[in-house]
């Protein structure tokens, strides 16, 4: 690896700022909820103020069910402020889309059925559920349009890798049936989820660029289309009585928390000049994703913490890239805060503090800004996902830090 020069941070304390374009704000680790059980109180005002002194100054919060959506707006609502910018979007992640099909269930991301075979079993038999389930995810939508807070539709996609949350057959069907209202609302980007399905993925997005007839129109989107204004890209009922879908000329998408191979980012690139990739860490844990990071073209790059998941750990091959020279340091016990790290933040002295989640509520109120929950991330760790990339592409912290800021802006709005 190369040593780290000067230029890396060349004017950066008057440069950062940062755009972590996905947080899950909505998840009960912020109300102090680990696993079921409660560890310390919702401690989300003392997140974003850590975020706001690292310079995050936009976030998007993630809608991953139609009741976690809610939550998004709720809590975006409650804490958007001057300085924290708070903004949302609204779909069904690919791991609750069991909701579609499943009564009385509250589907989450924390509440997995752990059961494949069950998920395996699902059908749609009550076709009527089904569609007032997908008419009731259209109308929050239809509700938010207005919003200038609702930035997105998504989280969507596929993940072949938890089919003990949901099936491949499940995951498909509600990937498409979510696009084809996300055309009711062309100006809209997109938010997507993609893993270990890359062939799926490619097919059902191509449908959407290239445009196609429903013939079936399974679940009646006919009643919600008359029912909407009509511009030049949204859907259209045609005279045989089907459907026309396609995506709006300019409509951008972004494939968040990538952790496919090279030759895989490039065929998502190649889907269309309005295709964007975001990473956090998890998508640096090997060397294999360090070479993707490297080949991505830096203006199709967005950056996230996926907080409070996907952090960088000292056991991914990114963690050596925290450091300025990382030939002269001893990863197991030199912290990266005092070997070049703390230059990612201008405004920040000294580094917060890492407790245990039971620990949390123990430390007197006025401390707990200084501290963050051990092995769970947050939006503050957005110079450390930046900060590797620019080790990676050996480029100016600087540029990577305003050409992201300035792509993100594009896409999701400043």
């Amino acid at each position: 690896m190369p040593r780290c020069s000067a230029r890396l941070f060349k004017g950066m304390s008057q440069a950062i700022r940062y755009y972590d374009i996905g947080v899950n704000l909505t998840d009960p680790m912020y109300q102090g909820i680990y696993n079921g059980k409660k560890y310390h109180e919702c401690d989300i005002q003392s997140v974003l103020h850590r975020a706001k002194l690292a310079r995050v100054e936009n976030m998007l919060l993630t809608g991953s069910s139609i009741q976690e959506s809610r939550q998004a707006i709720e809590i975006a609502g409650r804490y958007h402020s001057e300085d924290t910018h708070l903004y949302y979007t609204l779909g069904v992640h690919p791991c609750c889309v069991n909701e579609f099909v499943l009564k009385d269930s509250q589907s989450t991301i924390d509440a997995p059925t752990n059961d494949e075979k069950f998920n395996a079993s699902l059908e749609v038999t009550d076709v009527a559920f089904t569609k007032r389930k997908l008419e009731e995810l259209y109308r929050l939508m239809e509700g938010q349009a207005c919003d200038p807070q609702f930035r997105a539709v998504g989280e969507i996609g596929l993940d072949y890798d938890r089919l003990y949350y949901s099936s491949k057959k499940m995951q498909l069907l509600f990937f498409e049936e979510q696009l084809k209202i996300s055309c009711l609302f062309p100006e809209k980007p997109l938010f997507l989820h993609m893993r270990n399905c890359c062939s799926d993925f490619e097919a059902v997005l191509k449908k959407f660029i290239d445009g196609f007839t429903d013939s079936t129109d399974r679940f009646d989107h006919k009643r919600l289309i008359r029912a909407s204004q009509s511009t030049p890209y949204m859907p259209r009922i045609e005279s045989s009585g089907g459907v026309w879908y396609k995506f709006s000329e300019g409509r951008k998408f972004v494939t968040h928390s990538f952790t496919g191979s090279t030759e895989e980012m490039h065929r998502v690139l190649a889907l269309s000049d309005n295709s964007f990739i975001g990473m956090n860490g998890c998508s640096f844990k090997t060397q294999e994703n360090i070479d993707c990071v490297r080949e991505i073209p830096l203006d199709r790059l967005l950056l996230e913490t996926d907080a409070p998941w996907c952090d960088i750990r000292r056991t991914h091959d990114s963690y050596k890239f925290l450091y300025d020279d990382v030939s002269s340091c001893h990863t197991a016990k030199d912290d990266p805060w005092d070997n070049g790290l703390s230059k990612a933040y201008p405004d920040i002295q000294k580094w917060f503090r890492g407790v245990k989640r039971d620990k949390v509520d123990k430390n007197p109120a006025g401390e707990r800004d200084g501290i963050v929950v051990k092995s769970r991330n947050e939006p503050c760790f957005m110079g450390h996902v930046a900060m590797v990339v620019a080790k990676v592409k050996a480029l100016p912290a600087e540029e990577v830090i305003s050409q992201v800021w300035r792509t993100s802006c594009e896409i999701y709005g400043d």
